[in-house]
């Protein structure tokens, strides 16, 4: 079975509406198999005959199959870490949210990385926070912002959304109008550190989810990279006790898959300074087997930059 058409939204509903022909994908998202079972089988097809490149093939076998319940694991964790206040959010209002982003919001031609999992994750911790002003480095048409932006209006907060492609800023905008919270956030078309350094003015929450150019430019901007300037320059606006949330945090490989062994090493690289960073002026850190990886990390309540 061979599917060609361009899907565009969300690689979750990509992967999943690609794969309803598998038998052993149906088996897994039901629990009828486990996820190492499922990897096994998926050994045995290719991801040319399913419309699926190497990267979105080998996602199928991190999917949630419960996100509700993946979520609330996450929360009783970062509770009991000490990262998070408390674990409780309105799953209701989140519900009725989550159908009004279905239906309003508009992807254009772009393809998000972020999962059910991660959006439910950020409208929990959002909600739970209450945060007066967030940072969104890297917010790309601003998905994942969207799910933050419910809680950010209820505490009479602000965001920030910065990325350096006007265009994906533009349909940002136009999605925040559309979803009747334009007012609470303003959009920064410009590299993220420079405009950190240009204003520096604090924040209590800061979303983490840049990417640098992959083959041109200093190495320490290059892909995920780029995540250590960033995290150097936005730690000391962030309030002792803030929390930063980070995407593409994948450092555990749940089905010992080869793909991810080789992704894992090369993100460990990646991370250097980004993680001597979060040594030294976080106290609070876990890594959350999310689709694709997310660190929720507190800076230290002592830390004085």
């Amino acid at each position: 079975m061979k599917l060609s058409q361009e899907c565009t939204g969300t690689a979750d509903f990509l992967i999943r509406s690609r794969l309803a022909g598998l038998s052993a994908f149906r088996e897994f998202v039901t629990g009828s198999i486990g996820r190492a079972e499922f990897q096994n089988a998926l050994t045995a097809e290719r991801p040319e005959d399913w419309g699926l490149n190497e990267d979105q093939f080998n996602l199928a076998t991190r999917l949630s199959v419960d996100d509700e319940s993946a979520v609330d694991g996450m929360l009783a964790r970062l509770h009991s870490d000490g990262i998070l206040p408390k674990s409780g959010y309105d799953k209701e209002r989140f519900a009725q949210f989550r159908d009004r982003v279905a239906a309003e919001l508009d992807h254009g031609d772009h393809l998000t990385f972020i999962f059910p999992e991660e959006a439910r994750l950020l409208y929990a911790v959002a909600e739970i926070t209450a945060p007066a002003r967030v940072l969104f480095l890297g917010s790309y048409y601003g998905y994942w912002a969207i799910w933050a932006l419910p809680a950010i209006a209820a505490a009479g907060g602000t965001a920030v959304l910065i990325d350096p492609d006007a265009e994906v800023l533009d349909l940002s905008a136009a999605n925040t109008l559309r979803l009747g919270y334009a007012g609470v956030c303003t959009f920064v078309c410009e590299d993220a550190v420079a405009y950190l350094e240009r204003e520096p003015t604090g924040c209590d929450f800061v979303v983490l989810d840049a990417e640098g150019p992959t083959a041109e430019g200093p190495a320490d901007r290059r892909g995920k990279a780029i995540y250590g300037p960033l995290t150097a320059v936005v730690t000391p606006l962030l309030r002792p006790g803030g929390l930063l949330l980070a995407h593409n945090i994948l450092l555990d490989n749940l089905t010992d898959n080869n793909y991810f062994a080789g992704r894992i090493a090369h993100n460990i690289k990646q991370f250097t300074e980004f993680s001597r960073i979060l040594e030294r002026h976080y106290d609070r850190a876990l890594n959350l087997p999310t689709s694709e990886g997310t660190g929720a990390y507190r800076r230290a309540v002592q830390d004085t930059g």
